[in-house]
Order: structure tokens, then C-alpha cells, then sequence
């Protein structure tokens, strides 16, 4: 399954029901220059006083100036103190702009008393209870605004309410069907039924109601959507890209269908889906994301050099630069090219990508013999995204671990802590770092200030008791710790694999047996494989710890820490 395309679709589509029940914004794009129609009622007949004009004049320049929360905070206070509708409504609307709840609620209430027969003030009163959670109390202006011709609440609303208990649920389908029949061709409130049904999971109804909403309502995309996604929830996926494809025939200037409709079919063809990304990409050309995921969708087809040419675009659009980079620093490295690919990696100074980049960056760096270089690099990204230090912290003092210089790596992660004390990552890692050091009271320290803070960390438990029992022999103690994990984890391998290890050390050889080959059965790594071979040499099964080790080496014939162990058995044996 092509998932690395989806993983670029989806952001699209991860609400799109929910966008396209309630795709609208609170507020124009400035709140100073709505048109008057939107929110003003007719302008006051009676004076102000010389103080509250001021304070309006105050609150109109902090607009003008890009200086909204002040206006707001003017505006909200002269609306309560002279309950003027024309202010209310001016409050109201800048705290709709501004997506501020409180005022929002506050304001539209109150416009909402002096206006009751107004569905502006309504409208705005029931999107605020409806984001508030409040859907009962918002559903009776939402209803007001819906027979006055305003229906964005009524849908805005059913749509919202989705994390509403189930009797909520019920009680709004009850009235969304007594509104249903006060206007019977109205298809915002059967969707608006279709989607409580569906919160209901009564999705056989819902599909029902929403299959006739898009019988006499083909042109809207909510409809179709939504019935593509029932039909999905229904196990029905051929249904539900049959009818996404008639709908897109239909529409086919449509961005929601179509990509939609490419996403369905990324999942199982992707030349469909790259069709039709390739159709969209040409109807929106300036819809970055669009050709990015077409670029993906090349990559993924194996259309490398399309796909570079593409991404070598969109490296011109600041919006998709540094992704677009990181993408050409994949094909690249993918393709042996290791200087390019570092070229384009090193371009990658912010965004999601930013992490991996800095890590292949400075590996690819310190394999060419530039270790200081790499650190370097990491050090001025950190300076640059403080906001990602503690990641880049780690990616420095992995680098360092990898290069045995384990001083620096301890020096960086002390430095690292001094800035970020609280953070259990870093001092797990520095933990790490002096256990490998062979500086366990270190090691100790760090694992036992990260259970200081989680007494429940089961990572830091198996690692307190694996190292015990590695480096002392307070066996019992380390025996407690790991049970502890294991009681947090029980599956986990790598802490069944440490209970094997120090049942081995307390005696108990056939309880470490089983244990261990449970941890090699989940989990056939080098190091579990080694226990379990030296357990079964121990009790004189050596040619099963042989067959055991056989398991790693004929994939790995040179693993360092299975060829240890058996070198270092087999030397004692001659010995013996």
C-alpha cells in the first residue's frame, strides 16, 4: 500500500466531512472592513458619551493599526457598559474574527437580547454554544437562523456535535426531524439528520437519507462525500469509489472530490490515483500541496526524473521549499549520490523533515571523515530551531556514541540537561552513555532521577535492572525492577529477555530458558540470542545454543556481539 502518498493526502482529507458541514470562517479576513450588511444593524439614533466615543475611537485605530485584541477588548467593554446594538454587533464580529470564545459567547449573547428577532446575532450565538459544547442550548437559534435563510449553524452544528453523549445525540435527532419536516426539500437539514444518524450508528438509515439528499442535490460535495464515507464505514469500498467516481463525473471541477477520490485510489492503484492528482495539479496550479503529492506519487511509480523536476519547483515555493529538498535529498542518497543528497539536506533548516535531515546530513558528513563538520552543522541548527534543541541534543550525542567519543557525547547531554532538566529522553540517553563508558554509578544516577519522576517508567526499570545485573551483583534488587517493568509491559521483549538474564544470574537456569526463548521468539535480536546460547552452553546444551546462534549469524555472519559470546564460551571450554 502506497502510504507514503496517503501520509501527504490525508492531511487534506482527515476532516473533510467536518470542513465541508462547516467550512466557514467566523469572520472576514479583516474585521475592520466588513460590509455593513454582514453584522451592523442600523446605526444608533441616541448620543454616546464623550467617553465611550473616545473609547471607540480608541478601539477603531487598534483596528485599523492590525492591533485586534485591543479593539476587541474596547469593544467588548462598551458593549456591556452601553448595550448598544451596533457595538455589540462591531464586538461581536471582532471576536468571531479573532476566534475568541469567551467575548464571542459574551457579545453574540447579549446582541442576541437586544435583537431577539435578528438570526445575524443568532447565527453567531449558535456557532459560539456549538464550539462551546453546548449543543442543546445552541440548537434553538441555530433553528431561528435556518428559517430566516441563514443554514450554516444548523449544519455547523450536527457536525460539531460528535463527541456528545448519546441522549444529546438522540434529542437533536428528535429535532432535526420536527425541522425536517418544517421544510421538507431542505438538504442541509436531512444531512445535518444523516450525520446524528450516523453518531448513532444508525448507518444504514443515515446512508439512506444522505443517498436521497445527493439523488436530488447532485452538486453538493458534502452529500457526495459523505456518502462515500458511509459507505466505507459499511464495508462497502467498491460502492464507495463507484460512487465517488460518478460524483467527480459530475462535478469535476471539484478539489474535495477528486482528491478525495484520489486518495481511495491510492490505496490499491496508484497510476489512478497519480491520474488523477496529475488532472487536479492541472486546475490548481498554484495548489502547492497538490503537486507535492503528485511528486510523491511519481516517486512511489518509480518516475524519478519527473518527480525530481517537480520537486526542483516546488524548491522555488517557500511554502514547500524544505520538503521539497528533503525529497530530492532521498532520490539522491537513494541513488548513491551522497554529495547531493548533503546538498539538499543541509537546505532543510525548519519543518517536520527537520530531524531526519540533520541526522542523515551529519552521518553522511562523518562518514566522509568531516566529524567536526557534522557537529558543527547540528550545533548551528540548534542554535537556529531552539524550540527543536532537545532532539538535536540527541542526534549530536548518538553521532558521538557512534564515534566512541563518549566523553563528548556525556558533555553534551550534561549541557543539554542544564537547559531541559526535567527531560527524561536526554537523561535516559546520558545514562546509556555512561553505561557504555563503564561508569555504572553514572549510569545509576541518571535512571533513578528519571523514576524519581515516573516511578512507573518501565524502560527506565528494565534498564535500572539490566545494568544491575550487568555490572553487580545486586541481583535481587535488579530482579524486582525488571518485574516491575514487566508488570507495565508484559510483552515487551527486551524486558523479558533482562528476566531471563538475571534468572540466569540468581540460578534459576530453567526459568531463564523459558524466558528466554520467549524474548528470542518475539524478538530474534543478536543480543537476546547471545543470553539465551550462553544459558543453554551453561547447562551443557551446546549444540542448541550453537543452532540458536546459527539463527543470527547466517543473516549476520559478522555479528560482533554473537561471536563474542561464542568465542569467549569456546575459548573457556578449551581451556577447561
Amino acid at each position: 500500500m502506497p502510504n507514503r502518498l496517503l501520509s501527504f493526502l490525508l492531511p487534506f482529507f482527515c476532516a473533510v466531512l467536518l470542513q465541508s458541514c462547516a467550512s466557514t470562517d467566523s469572520a472576514p479576513p479583516n474585521a475592520f472592513l466588513m460590509e455593513e450588511e454582514q453584522i451592523e444593524p442600523e446605526a444608533p439614533v441616541k448620543p454616546f458619551p464623550t467617553e465611550t466615543l473616545y473609547q471607540l475611537l480608541v478601539g477603531e485605530i487598534a483596528g485599523v493599526r492590525n492591533h485586534a485584541p485591543m479593539a476587541l477588548r474596547i469593544y467588548t467593554e462598551q458593549a456591556l457598559a452601553t448595550r448598544d446594538p451596533q457595538i455589540t454587533a462591531r464586538a461581536a464580529g471582532i471576536a468571531a474574527y479573532l476566534q475568541s470564545l469567551p467575548e464571542l459567547l459574551q457579545t453574540s449573547e447579549l446582541w442576541t437580547e437586544l435583537e431577539p428577532d435578528n438570526p445575524q446575532p443568532r447565527q453567531l450565538y449558535a456557532l459560539a454554544l456549538t464550539q462551546k459544547g453546548l449543543f442543546l442550548e445552541a440548537y434553538p437559534h441555530a433553528e431561528f437562523a435556518f428559517l430566516q435563510g441563514f443554514e450554516e449553524p444548523i449544519l455547523t452544528l450536527a457536525a460539531y456535535s460528535e463527541k456528545a453523549s448519546t441522549e444529546t445525540h438522540r434529542q437533536l435527532l428528535q429535532r432535526y426531524q420536527e425541522l425536517q419536516l418544517k421544510q421538507p426539500d431542505n438538504a442541509i437539514s436531512a444531512i445535518g439528520k444523516a450525520i446524528l444518524l450516523n453518531y448513532l450508528h444508525r448507518n444504514e438509515e443515515a446512508l439512506a437519507e444522505i443517498k436521497n439528499v445527493h439523488r436530488r442535490h447532485p452538486q453538493i460535495e458534502v452529500a457526495a462525500l459523505m456518502e462515500t464515507q458511509l459507505l466505507q464505514q459499511l464495508e462497502q469500498p467498491e460502492a464507495a469509489l463507484k460512487s465517488l467516481q460518478r460524483s467527480v463525473e459530475q462535478i469535476p471541477t471539484s478539489k474535495k472530490l477528486r482528491l478525495q477520490y484520489a486518495r481511495l485510489l491510492a490505496k490499491d492503484d496508484l497510476p489512478a490515483a497519480h491520474k488523477q492528482l496529475r488532472i487536479l495539479a492541472e486546475q490548481f496550479p498554484n495548489d502547492v500541496q497538490l503537486h507535492f503529492s503528485l511528486a510523491i506519487a511519481s516517486q512511489q511509480l518509480g518516475m524519478i526524473e519527473e518527480a525530481r523536476q517537480a520537486f526542483t519547483r516546488l524548491t522555488g515555493n517557500p511554502a514547500s521549499s524544505t520538503d521539497a529538498h528533503f525529497e530530492l535529498g532521498n532520490i539522491a542518497e537513494e541513488e548513491g549520490n551522497l554529495p547531493l543528497a548533503l546538498t539538499h539536506y543541509r537546505q532543510v533548516r525548519k519543518g517536520r523533515n527537520l530531524i531526519t535531515a540533520a541526522s542523515r546530513a551529519s552521518d553522511i558528513m562523518a562518514k566522509s571523515g568531516q566529524l567536526d563538520d557534522a557537529l558543527l552543522h547540528l550545533r548551528t541548527l540548534r542554535l537556529e530551531q531552539t524550540v527543536r534543541s532537545v532532539l538535536l541534543y540527541q542526534v549530536e550525542s548518538e553521532l558521538l556514541m557512534e564515534y566512541e567519543q563518549l566523553d563528548e557525547a556525556y558533555t553534551v547531554l550534561s549541557h543539554a540537561l542544564n537547559q531541559h532538566p526535567e527531560n527524561i529522553p536526554l537523561l535516559y540517553t546520558r545514562s546509556i552513555v555512561s553505561e557504555r563508558n563503564n561508569d555504572f554509578p553514572r549510569s545509576e544516577a541518571d535512571l533513578r532521577a528519571i523514576l524519581n519522576k515516573d516511578q512507573n517508567n518501565a524502560t527506565a526499570l528494565n534498564a535500572l535492572g539490566y545494568t544491575l545485573t550487568l555490572h553487580t551483583d545486586r541481583y535481587e534488587e535488579a530482579h524486582q525492577l525488571i518485574l516491575r517493568a514487566l508488570e507495565l509491559r508484559p510483552e515487551d521483549p527486551a524486558i523479558i529477555d533482562s528476566l531471563g538474564w538475571v534468572l540466569y544470574h540468581l540460578g534459576f537456569f530453567e526459568e531463564s530458558i523459558q524466558q528466554l526463548q520467549l524474548a528470542m521468539s518475539k524478538l530474534p535480536d543478536p543480543e537476546v540470542a547471545a543470553h539465551l546460547g550462553e544459558v543453554l552452553w551453561h547447562v551443557n546444551r551446546q549444540e542448541e545454543a550453537i543452532n540458536v546462534w546459527q539463527q543470527i549469524l547466517q543473516n549476520d555472519p559478522t555479528n560482533e556481539i554473537v561471536l563474542k559470546t561464542q568465542r569467549r564460551l569456546q575459548g573457556n571450554m578449551e581451556n577447561d
